[in-house]
C-alpha cells in the first residue's frame, strides 16, 4: 500500500546549526505515528516542514504519491495536512468559536460568514474534546489548557486526511487527555493519519502503532509498538547511544516500565535533618483567598526544601503561586517570610524580597521571545544594577556564559533569539536567571516547570532546580505529574477545592495517598 504522506532525506539548516540532516519518514493511511526525541532533536521542525510552516533546505515531501509544493502552508492544506502546534496560534480578541475556524472560515452564499453554521459546528468539534465551553468568551481569556485545546479543535475542523498533533497533551489534565486519546482512535479508525508528538511514553504506548525517534536532528531508530514499548531502547536512541546515562533513568515497577524524573534529593546529595524540620519556615501562609478558586491555603516551607503541590488541574495551584509572586491579589490571609509579615502587592516587590516565579506559560509570562538568549538570562539582575547606566558587560556575559555551560543550554550563540530554541531549553533560561548572584532568591516557586520537556532535559532543570535549594532557597513546585513531584519533592501538600486537604511525608508519599487526597477523602 502506497503511503499516505512521504518525506523522504529531509534536511533543514539554521546557520551553522544542523536542525535535521538527511530525515526519512513514511506515514501509512490511517496509521498514528509517534515522533519522539529530546527538546532540539528536531521534532518541531520536522512537523512544521510537514505542514508547510518552514521550507527545507534539501528533500522532497509526497502526499499520496504526488509531489507536495515545499515551505506552502496552503498547498500543505489543500493536500490535507493540518496541524496543532505546541503553542496555540489564536486571534486573543476573538471569541472561541470564531478561532476554531480561523483562516478556514465557513461561508454563505455572497462569501458572507455563516456565523450560526461556524459556531454550531465550533461547538460540537470542543464538546468532543471538553463539555461545557463559553464560546462567545474571548480565546485570549482562556487558561493554557483551553487555549491547547481550541488549537487542536481548529486543526480538527479542516478534517485533515493528515493530522500533526504537537505536544498536544503537555498542558491538559487528565480526564482532557483521556478524551483526546479516544479522539484520536476514532479518527484513525476512519482512516485519518496521524503524527503524534509527546514526551509521554503511557500516550504514547496508548495511542501508537510505530515510533520512530530523532537525536540531533537525525534519525536515530524505529520500532513497532504493540503492547508495550520498550521504553529503554527509545530513551537511548532519545540520548544518541545504544545505553548508559540516557537509560539510566528507566527504573521497573513491576512489569512495567516507567520513565522516572531523577530526585532531587539525590541530585543535590542532601537530606533535610530533623534539626532543619525544627526550623523557622522559610515561607509561612494562612489562609490564603484569592478568586474563586483558592478558598484558604495553610502551609510552610523550609529552607533548602522542596515542597510539591499536588491536587487536579483547576483546585488552585496556579492561583496560589501566583498569588504568592503578587501577580494575583489575595482576598484573604497572611504570609510570612522568615517570620516577618509580608502582603504581596506586586511581582517587583515580592523579587525585591526574593520571592521569585517560574511561571505556567514560559512564552506569555516567561520570555521575551524575539530577544537573545543572553538578554533574557541578564535581564533580572540588570534590573537590580544601582547604576543600570554604567552596564557591566564584562562580568554580564560572564555570567551568562557561566550559566549557558552550567544548565547546558542547547544555542549556537548566546545571541541567538530565545524563540528558535527547543521548549527545553528555553524553560532552562527561565530557570537560569534565578542564578544571578544580584537577586538574592529566598523562595522559588515553580508552576509546572517540566511541561512539555523531555526526560532527559526535565533531569537537567531540576539539577537547575538543585543548585538555588543548595543555595538556601526554599522552593515550591507544582507539577500535573504526581509520579515527578514523589520523585523530586521532600514533602507534598495536596490541594482540594482551594484548601490544603493534606501534608505528606516520609512513607506516607506514595500514589495512593496521593489519589486519596486528590478527591477530597483526607484532612490535613
Amino acid at each position: 500500500m502506497m503511503p499516505i504522506l512521504t518525506a523522504d532525506q529531509i534536511t533543514k539548516r539554521y546557520g551553522g546549526v544542523v536542525a535535521l540532516e538527511s530525515v526519512s519518514i513514511e506515514l501509512n493511511v490511517g496509521e498514528v505515528l509517534g515522533l519522539l526525541g529530546a527538546n532540539g532533536s528536531g521534532k518541531s521542525t520536522l512537523s512544521s516542514i510537514l505542514a508547510g510552516d518552514n521550507r527545507p533546505d534539501a528533500g522532497l515531501l509526497r502526499v499520496g504519491g504526488v509531489d507536495l509544493e515545499p515551505g506552502s502552508p496552503a498547498a500543505a492544506r489543500a493536500a490535507g495536512i493540518a496541524i496543532a502546534h505546541q503553542h496555540p496560534g489564536l486571534a486573543p480578541d476573538l471569541p472561541v468559536w470564531e478561532n476554531v475556524h480561523l483562516g478556514a472560515e465557513i461561508c454563505g452564499p455572497g462569501k458572507f460568514l455563516n456565523r450560526a453554521l461556524a459556531r454550531k459546528k465550533a461547538g460540537e468539534l470542543l464538546e468532543s474534546l471538553r463539555p461545557h465551553w463559553d464560546l462567545d468568551a474571548p480565546a485570549g481569556k482562556l487558561t493554557a489548557a483551553d487555549q491547547q485545546l481550541v488549537e487542536i479543535a481548529k486543526s480538527l475542523a479542516l478534517e485533515p486526511r493528515v493530522l500533526i498533533l504537537d505536544e498536544p497533551t503537555a498542558a491538559l489534565a487528565a480526564a482532557e487527555v483521556e478524551s483526546l486519546m479516544r479522539k484520536i482512535g476514532v479518527l484513525a479508525s476512519h482512516g485519518t493519519s496521524i503524527v503524534f508528538i509527546s514526551h509521554r511514553m503511557a500516550e504514547v504506548e496508548a495511542v501508537c502503532d510505530r515510533v520512530v525517534v530523532l537525536c540531533n536532528g537525525r534519525l536515530a531508530g524505529e520500532m513497532a509498538v504493540s503492547e508495550r514499548i520498550d521504553e529503554a531502547q527509545v530513551i537511548a536512541w532519545m540520548g544518541g547511544t545504544g545505553g548508559g546515562a540516557a537509560a539510566a533513568h528507566v527504573h521497573e515497577r513491576g512489569h512495567q516500565t516507567e520513565v522516572r524524573a531523577p530526585s532531587l534529593q539525590r541530585l543535590r546529595g542532601a537530606h533535610l535533618t530533623t534539626g532543619d524540620a525544627a526550623a523557622e519556615p522559610a515561607l509561612s501562609a494562612r489562609g490564603l483567598q484569592a478568586g474563586t478558586r483558592l478558598r484558604g491555603a495553610d502551609f510552610d516551607v523550609r529552607q533548602g526544601e522542596i515542597l510539591g503541590i499536588a491536587g487536579l488541574q483547576g483546585h488552585g495551584q496556579e492561583e496560589l503561586l501566583d498569588a504568592l509572586a503578587g501577580y494575583r491579589k489575595l482576598d484573604e490571609g497572611h504570609v510570612k517570610l522568615y517570620g516577618a509579615p509580608l502582603i504581596p502587592r506586586s511581582p517587583r516587590q515580592m523579587i525585591d524580597a526574593g520571592v521569585c516565579l517560574v511561571p505556567n506559560d514560559r512564552h506569555r509570562q516567561g520570555l521575551w521571545l524575539e530577544q537573545s538568549v543572553e538578554f533574557n538570562l541578564a535581564q533580572v539582575g540588570v534590573n537590580f544594577e544601582k547604576h543600570a547606566w554604567r552596564l557591566r558587560r564584562v562580568s554580564k556575559r560572564r555570567f551568562v556564559d557561566d550559566v549557558v555551560a552550567r544548565l547546558r543550554i542547547k544555542t549556537s550563540d548566546v545571541r541567538q533569539p530565545v524563540r528558535t530554541l527547543s521548549g527545553g531549553n528555553q524553560q532552562k533560561v527561565v530557570i537560569g536567571r534565578w542564578l544571578d548572584a544580584r537577586v538574592n532568591v529566598r523562595v522559588l516557586l515553580l508552576s509546572d516547570p517540566t511541561k512539555g520537556v523531555d526526560v532527559i532535559a526535565r533531569k537537567e532543570i531540576y539539577e537547575a532546580v538543585g543548585l538555588l535549594a543548595d543555595a538556601g532557597a526554599a522552593v515550591i513546585v507544582y507539577a500535573s505529574d504526581t509520579a515527578e513531584l514523589l520523585a523530586v519533592c521532600d514533602r507534598l501538600i495536596v490541594l482540594y477545592e482551594g484548601r490544603v486537604v493534606a501534608q505528606l511525608e516520609g512513607n506516607d508519599m506514595n500514589e495512593s495517598q496521593v489519589t486519596s487526597a486528590l478527591f477530597g477523602r483526607s484532612a490535613a
